[in-house]
């Protein structure tokens, strides 16, 4: 777990003021000696042309000592959204906003609270509108449980092999992967690491070995 300082607790705080500023009709509940404060108000979703839409009931819930590194847990309390794996949203109301290899890698890197709203917190939302309208997300989604993660290798770090994805996983986890000039890349092809699949690798080198034991379980079992 990343080490947190008092830094850190300062850049709540003051991340917290900048999205208030920004964003005058939430409030902020600061808890003292717990682990989480909330940020709470409506969020209203509008269309391109600034035209209003609808409005949900939120709460923000902010890890007070983790903070930066730590995704924001977000309910919604105005029950709009039906409580089902197929709006991405569990009973309690905690919002899926991402896959979670995307969400952990964020929270490596550190957030930054307006910027997280603006690109992950608004967009879920406004998403959400769009299906409860036209019976489909505008931008499309991820599938269900494994399949979602098969799609994720796919479309976002564009590995479909199986197999490949296997020796991928164990390479990372042994530490056994190739320089950045070594060639044949881990692929096979006779490409310098670094031209190939090096992003890729560098993405899941990026997730907890928890993350990437369970993804190689996941892969070894439809192989």
């Amino acid at each position: 777990m990343k080490k947190i300082s008092t830094r850190t607790n300062r850049q709540l705080k003051k991340d917290v003021k900048s999205f208030l500023e920004i964003y005058p009709g939430y409030s902020y509940y600061k808890k003292y000696g717990e682990k989480y404060s909330v940020i709470k108000g409506e969020i209203d979703v509008c269309d391109t042309m600034g035209n209003y839409l609808d409005s949900f009931n939120i709460e923000i819930y902010l890890d007070n000592d983790r903070y930066p590194y730590f995704i924001p847990i977000v309910k919604e309390r105005s029950t709009k959204i039906k409580r089902h794996e197929d709006w991405h949203i569990d009973k309690d109301g905690i919002c899926c906003l991402d896959i979670e290899h995307e969400l952990e890698y964020k929270a490596k890197k550190g957030i930054e609270f307006v910027d997280f709203y603006q690109n992950s917190i608004y967009p879920f939302f406004a998403n959400t509108v769009y299906k409860m309208n036209f019976g489909k997300y505008s931008n499309g989604e991820y599938r269900h449980f494994f399949k979602g993660v098969q799609q994720f290798y796919s479309e976002k770090l564009l590995l479909e092999n199986k197999h490949l994805i296997i020796g991928i996983l164990n390479a990372i986890l042994i530490n056994a992967l190739p320089g950045r000039n070594d060639r044949p890349c881990i692929c096979g092809l006779d490409k310098k690491f670094k031209r190939c699949h090096l992003k890729c690798v560098e993405f899941l080198k990026s997730l907890s070995k928890e993350r990437l034991l369970k993804d190689l379980a996941g892969f070894e079992e439809i192989c």
